[in-house]
């Protein structure tokens, strides 16, 4: 399926990636998604399983993450990064594990 045209249509004003397990290790994915957080600032951050979105204060703009083929434990793992990073800092996530983002979202 090509998530990133669904989510384009869907979110035509956010920057969209999807990324799959062989495009980064674990520790690379999660700094990768940090320094974005560092660069984009947004107000919080969603996690919706295997959806990540970025809410910018202006709510038109935002950034998507797509996190496709990713393991239940693959994605824990990148949420615990995720909250360790952001702890005490002026970005919040909300964390929505057992969300199903394609279904909920994206209405797939």
């Amino acid at each position: 399926m090509d998530y990133e045209s669904i989510i384009r249509e869907k979110f035509p004003t956010y920057d969209v990636e999807v990324i799959t397990p062989n495009v980064f290790e674990l520790e690379q994915l999660i700094e990768y998604i940090t320094d974005d957080i560092v660069v984009h600032k947004p107000h919080s951050v969603i996690i919706y399983r295997h959806l990540i979105r970025f809410l910018m204060n202006d709510n038109h703009n935002g950034k998507i993450y797509y996190l496709e083929n990713f393991s239940q434990e693959e994605l824990k793992l990148i949420h615990g990064g995720l909250l360790k990073f952001t702890w005490k800092k002026d970005v919040k996530i909300n964390l929505f594990k057992n969300s199903n983002p394609d279904k909920d979202i994206l209405g797939l």
